[in-house]
Protein backbone atom coordinates (compact mmCIF):
# COMPACT_ATOMS: atom_id res chain seq x y z
CA UNK A 1 0.00 0.00 0.00
CA UNK A 2 1.47 3.80 -0.81
CA UNK A 3 2.01 6.00 1.39
CA UNK A 4 0.38 9.35 1.71
CA UNK A 5 1.50 12.33 0.01
CA UNK A 6 1.77 14.70 2.70
CA UNK A 7 0.52 18.27 1.95
CA UNK A 8 -0.01 21.85 4.32
CA UNK A 9 -2.70 24.08 4.18
CA UNK A 10 -1.23 27.91 3.23
CA UNK A 11 -3.61 29.30 5.39
CA UNK A 12 -1.03 29.83 7.94
CA UNK A 13 0.93 31.93 5.69
CA UNK A 14 -1.81 34.37 5.91
CA UNK A 15 -1.86 37.19 3.08
CA UNK A 16 1.49 36.07 1.76
CA UNK A 17 -0.05 33.25 -0.32
CA UNK A 18 -1.46 35.87 -3.08
CA UNK A 19 0.90 38.27 -2.09
CA UNK A 20 4.39 35.90 -2.53
CA UNK A 21 3.11 32.81 -3.44
CA UNK A 22 6.64 32.21 -4.76
CA UNK A 23 7.97 32.51 -1.62
CA UNK A 24 5.78 30.82 0.38
CA UNK A 25 6.28 27.57 -2.07
CA UNK A 26 10.07 28.04 -1.61
CA UNK A 27 9.87 27.41 2.23
CA UNK A 28 7.01 24.77 1.59
CA UNK A 29 9.54 22.62 -0.46
CA UNK A 30 12.12 23.21 1.86
CA UNK A 31 10.40 21.78 4.50
CA UNK A 32 9.57 18.17 2.70
CA UNK A 33 6.09 18.71 1.60
CA UNK A 34 4.91 17.11 -1.79
CA UNK A 35 1.90 19.65 -2.41
CA UNK A 36 -0.14 22.21 -1.37
CA UNK A 37 -4.09 23.00 -0.83
CA UNK A 38 -4.84 26.87 -1.25
CA UNK A 39 -7.62 29.43 -1.78
CA UNK A 40 -8.44 29.70 -5.15
CA UNK A 41 -7.36 33.59 -4.54
CA UNK A 42 -3.63 32.28 -4.20
CA UNK A 43 -3.60 32.12 -7.69
CA UNK A 44 -4.45 35.87 -9.23
CA UNK A 45 -1.68 37.02 -9.89
CA UNK A 46 -0.04 34.17 -11.32
CA UNK A 47 0.47 33.30 -15.20
CA UNK A 48 1.77 29.41 -14.83
CA UNK A 49 0.67 28.24 -11.41
CA UNK A 50 1.28 24.58 -13.00
CA UNK A 51 4.88 25.79 -13.63
CA UNK A 52 5.34 27.90 -10.61
CA UNK A 53 4.24 24.35 -8.01
CA UNK A 54 7.02 22.43 -10.30
CA UNK A 55 9.96 24.89 -10.13
CA UNK A 56 9.17 24.01 -6.59
CA UNK A 57 8.54 20.56 -7.15
CA UNK A 58 5.21 20.35 -5.19
CA UNK A 59 1.69 19.29 -6.53
CA UNK A 60 -1.57 20.84 -6.15
CA UNK A 61 -3.25 18.97 -3.13
CA UNK A 62 -6.64 20.49 -3.41
CA UNK A 63 -7.99 23.78 -3.63
CA UNK A 64 -10.80 24.82 -0.61
CA UNK A 65 -13.69 26.57 -0.73
CA UNK A 66 -17.15 28.00 0.88
CA UNK A 67 -20.57 26.53 -1.39
CA UNK A 68 -20.53 28.88 -4.23
CA UNK A 69 -21.22 27.50 -7.73
CA UNK A 70 -19.41 30.32 -9.62
CA UNK A 71 -16.62 29.73 -7.32
CA UNK A 72 -16.88 26.31 -7.46
CA UNK A 73 -16.93 26.69 -11.80
CA UNK A 74 -13.60 28.91 -11.58
CA UNK A 75 -11.98 26.19 -9.56
CA UNK A 76 -12.78 23.45 -11.83
CA UNK A 77 -10.84 25.55 -14.22
CA UNK A 78 -8.01 25.83 -12.04
CA UNK A 79 -7.43 22.49 -11.33
CA UNK A 80 -7.55 21.20 -14.86
CA UNK A 81 -4.51 23.63 -15.28
CA UNK A 82 -2.86 22.20 -13.11
CA UNK A 83 -3.77 18.00 -13.06
CA UNK A 84 -5.55 19.10 -9.76
CA UNK A 85 -8.10 16.32 -8.26
CA UNK A 86 -9.40 17.39 -5.24
CA UNK A 87 -11.98 20.35 -4.81
CA UNK A 88 -13.01 21.18 -1.11
CA UNK A 89 -15.67 22.57 0.41
CA UNK A 90 -17.01 24.21 3.88
CA UNK A 91 -19.84 26.13 5.59
CA UNK A 92 -22.75 23.90 4.86
CA UNK A 93 -24.61 25.02 7.43
CA UNK A 94 -24.11 28.62 7.59
CA UNK A 95 -24.21 31.07 9.83
CA UNK A 96 -27.71 29.50 11.68
CA UNK A 97 -25.85 25.70 11.07
CA UNK A 98 -29.43 25.01 10.77
CA UNK A 99 -31.18 21.95 8.83
CA UNK A 100 -32.47 23.53 6.34
CA UNK A 101 -29.32 25.27 5.27
CA UNK A 102 -27.03 21.80 5.54
CA UNK A 103 -30.30 20.60 2.87
CA UNK A 104 -29.60 23.55 0.51
CA UNK A 105 -26.39 22.76 0.61
CA UNK A 106 -25.93 19.23 -0.21
CA UNK A 107 -28.04 19.73 -3.12
CA UNK A 108 -25.38 22.18 -4.55
CA UNK A 109 -22.52 19.66 -3.84
CA UNK A 110 -24.07 16.79 -5.59
CA UNK A 111 -24.73 19.27 -8.32
CA UNK A 112 -21.12 20.63 -8.34
CA UNK A 113 -19.38 16.90 -7.78
CA UNK A 114 -21.48 15.34 -10.47
CA UNK A 115 -19.88 18.01 -12.89
CA UNK A 116 -16.67 17.42 -10.95
CA UNK A 117 -15.96 14.00 -11.41
CA UNK A 118 -16.80 13.89 -15.17
CA UNK A 119 -13.38 15.81 -15.01
CA UNK A 120 -11.84 13.43 -12.80
CA UNK A 121 -11.94 15.77 -9.75
CA UNK A 122 -13.22 14.45 -6.44
CA UNK A 123 -15.14 16.90 -3.94
CA UNK A 124 -14.63 16.86 -0.54
CA UNK A 125 -16.72 18.32 2.56
CA UNK A 126 -14.37 19.57 4.74
CA UNK A 127 -15.84 19.17 8.59
CA UNK A 128 -15.31 21.77 11.53
CA UNK A 129 -17.10 21.36 14.46
CA UNK A 130 -20.87 22.35 13.40
CA UNK A 131 -20.67 19.39 11.75
CA UNK A 132 -19.41 17.48 14.61
CA UNK A 133 -22.24 18.93 17.13
CA UNK A 134 -26.02 18.10 17.54
CA UNK A 135 -25.10 14.27 16.68
CA UNK A 136 -22.86 15.03 13.71
CA UNK A 137 -26.03 16.55 12.48
CA UNK A 138 -24.32 18.32 9.72
CA UNK A 139 -22.63 15.38 8.74
CA UNK A 140 -24.94 12.85 8.74
CA UNK A 141 -27.20 15.15 6.31
CA UNK A 142 -24.25 15.60 3.75
CA UNK A 143 -23.96 11.95 3.99
CA UNK A 144 -27.94 11.17 3.31
CA UNK A 145 -28.30 13.49 0.64
CA UNK A 146 -25.62 13.51 -1.28
CA UNK A 147 -23.95 10.43 -3.14
CA UNK A 148 -20.63 8.65 -2.37
CA UNK A 149 -19.92 8.46 -5.97
CA UNK A 150 -20.03 12.19 -5.68
CA UNK A 151 -19.36 13.84 -2.59
CA UNK A 152 -16.42 12.67 -0.18
CA UNK A 153 -15.34 13.42 2.93
CA UNK A 154 -12.43 15.70 4.19
CA UNK A 155 -12.12 14.86 8.14
CA UNK A 156 -10.51 17.77 10.50
CA UNK A 157 -8.71 16.17 13.31
CA UNK A 158 -9.32 19.12 15.23
CA UNK A 159 -12.75 19.96 14.74
CA UNK A 160 -13.83 16.74 15.31
CA UNK A 161 -12.51 16.74 18.82
CA UNK A 162 -13.38 20.29 19.55
CA UNK A 163 -16.84 19.59 18.84
CA UNK A 164 -16.54 16.39 21.09
CA UNK A 165 -16.12 13.23 19.31
CA UNK A 166 -13.05 11.13 18.93
CA UNK A 167 -11.07 11.58 15.54
CA UNK A 168 -10.52 7.97 15.15
CA UNK A 169 -13.87 7.03 15.43
CA UNK A 170 -15.26 9.38 13.48
CA UNK A 171 -13.13 7.86 10.61
CA UNK A 172 -13.81 4.57 11.27
CA UNK A 173 -17.44 5.45 11.08
CA UNK A 174 -17.36 7.39 7.43
CA UNK A 175 -15.00 5.19 5.59
CA UNK A 176 -16.81 4.61 3.33
CA UNK A 177 -16.36 8.47 2.44
CA UNK A 178 -13.70 9.81 3.51
CA UNK A 179 -11.07 10.33 0.52
CA UNK A 180 -8.49 13.47 2.32
CA UNK A 181 -7.73 13.68 5.90
CA UNK A 182 -6.45 17.26 7.62
CA UNK A 183 -4.24 17.31 10.46
CA UNK A 184 -4.60 19.41 13.12
CA UNK A 185 -4.01 19.69 16.73
CA UNK A 186 -4.66 21.79 20.03
CA UNK A 187 -5.15 21.62 23.47
CA UNK A 188 -8.72 20.28 25.04
CA UNK A 189 -8.53 23.47 26.90
CA UNK A 190 -7.40 25.67 23.84
CA UNK A 191 -9.98 24.63 21.75
CA UNK A 192 -12.26 26.38 23.84
CA UNK A 193 -10.52 29.62 22.63
CA UNK A 194 -10.10 28.19 19.08
CA UNK A 195 -6.13 28.17 19.32
CA UNK A 196 -3.84 25.91 17.43
CA UNK A 197 -0.37 23.53 17.95
CA UNK A 198 1.82 21.97 15.67
CA UNK A 199 1.31 18.46 15.82
CA UNK A 200 2.24 15.74 18.07
CA UNK A 201 1.99 18.91 20.79
CA UNK A 202 -1.98 18.76 21.43
CA UNK A 203 -4.77 16.11 22.40
CA UNK A 204 -5.01 14.52 19.29
CA UNK A 205 -4.16 10.75 19.05
CA UNK A 206 -2.46 10.76 15.30
CA UNK A 207 -1.63 7.14 16.08
CA UNK A 208 -4.96 6.20 16.51
CA UNK A 209 -6.04 8.29 13.35
CA UNK A 210 -3.22 6.60 11.26
CA UNK A 211 -4.26 3.78 12.82
CA UNK A 212 -8.06 3.42 11.19
CA UNK A 213 -6.94 5.54 8.14
CA UNK A 214 -4.17 3.13 6.54
CA UNK A 215 -6.68 0.69 5.42
CA UNK A 216 -8.63 3.49 3.25
CA UNK A 217 -5.27 4.12 1.15
CA UNK A 218 -6.11 7.89 1.13
CA UNK A 219 -3.92 9.89 -1.18
CA UNK A 220 -3.71 13.27 0.51
CA UNK A 221 -2.86 13.92 4.36
CA UNK A 222 -2.69 17.88 4.90
CA UNK A 223 -1.29 19.45 7.80
CA UNK A 224 -3.77 22.33 8.64
CA UNK A 225 -2.82 24.75 11.41
CA UNK A 226 -5.13 28.16 11.53
CA UNK A 227 -2.54 30.50 13.48
CA UNK A 228 0.38 29.87 14.62
CA UNK A 229 2.66 32.45 17.66
CA UNK A 230 6.16 30.91 16.08
CA UNK A 231 6.58 31.48 11.81
CA UNK A 232 4.45 29.95 9.63
CA UNK A 233 8.01 27.90 7.97
CA UNK A 234 8.84 27.67 11.92
CA UNK A 235 5.55 25.85 13.05
CA UNK A 236 4.90 23.64 9.84
CA UNK A 237 8.45 22.79 9.75
CA UNK A 238 7.81 20.86 13.46
CA UNK A 239 4.77 19.39 11.88
CA UNK A 240 6.25 18.36 9.28
CA UNK A 241 8.89 16.97 11.66
CA UNK A 242 6.74 15.19 13.80
CA UNK A 243 5.08 12.71 10.70
CA UNK A 244 8.50 11.73 9.62
CA UNK A 245 10.39 11.00 12.49
CA UNK A 246 7.09 9.73 15.12
CA UNK A 247 5.55 8.01 11.75
CA UNK A 248 7.81 7.94 8.63
CA UNK A 249 5.28 9.59 6.44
Amino acid sequence: MAKPKIGVQLIIWGKRQSEDLPGVLEEVSSLGFDGVETSLNAYEKIRDPKGLLKKADLTLAGIHLGIDEKMADAALGLLRRMDGRNLLFSGAGGKENSEENYLKSSNLLEKIGKKAADEGVKVCYHNHWQEIVNGAMGTKIICRKTSPEHVSLCIDTYWVKCGGLSPADFIGEHMDRVAYLHLKDGTEEGMKRREFLELGRGAIDFSAVFKVAESKNIEWYVVEQDTTDKTPKDSSGISRRYLKEKFGL
